[in-house]
């Protein structure tokens, strides 16, 4: 029976990437589109040039349904994670399908490699061991991945540490 104590947790983290628009957002965008270019398409109409209107409904429609408001509200399903105890450091990527891949590190042997740029912070940030290194969180910005690289970094000297016994 695993001792509660020994495999404490010591972080845990779900990344998720930002996304613009909401579901609702999309939405509103796109009836303000329809409404700005129903209007437009309508003065176009009214002086004869009804080909104008035709083109912004159709323009309207490919917005509508276009790759990149697919492609974002599918990307919103992907997430990482990761996870801290005495035992190990799990990291997983799950892609927008649900596919997921894990890695397992020993939190005595991982290293957090941070890359910084000297005007805007942190630019990558990379668990390595034995020569082989994963990219953690990619899809955050340089002040959030400021902000994991700090807390991931005291969290992995605590694990390191070991656990405390009262």
């Amino acid at each position: 029976m695993p001792d509660t104590a020994t495999e404490a947790t010591f972080f845990t983290a779900r990344l998720r990437p930002h996304r613009s628009l909401s579901r609702r957002g999309r939405r509103t965008a796109l009836a303000l589109l329809a409404l700005l270019q129903s209007a437009i398409g309508g003065v176009f109409g009214l002086a004869g040039a009804w080909p104008v209107a035709v083109f912004l409904i159709l323009a309207w429609i490919g917005l509508a349904f276009a790759f990149a408001f697919a492609r974002n509200a599918r990307d919103a399903k992907a997430f990482e994670e990761l996870s801290l105890s005495t035992v190990e450091l799990l990291y997983a990527r799950v892609n927008a399908a649900g596919r997921r891949r894990e890695w397992r590190f020993n939190p005595l042997w991982v290293r957090l490699t941070i890359e910084r740029h000297a005007d805007f912070g942190v630019e990558r940030l990379d668990l390595s061991t034995r020569g082989s290194q994963v990219e953690v969180a990619a899809c955050l910005g340089r002040g959030e991945k400021t902000l994991l690289a700090e807390h991931l970094s005291a969290a992995l000297a605590r694990a390191r540490r070991g656990a405390r016994f009262s």
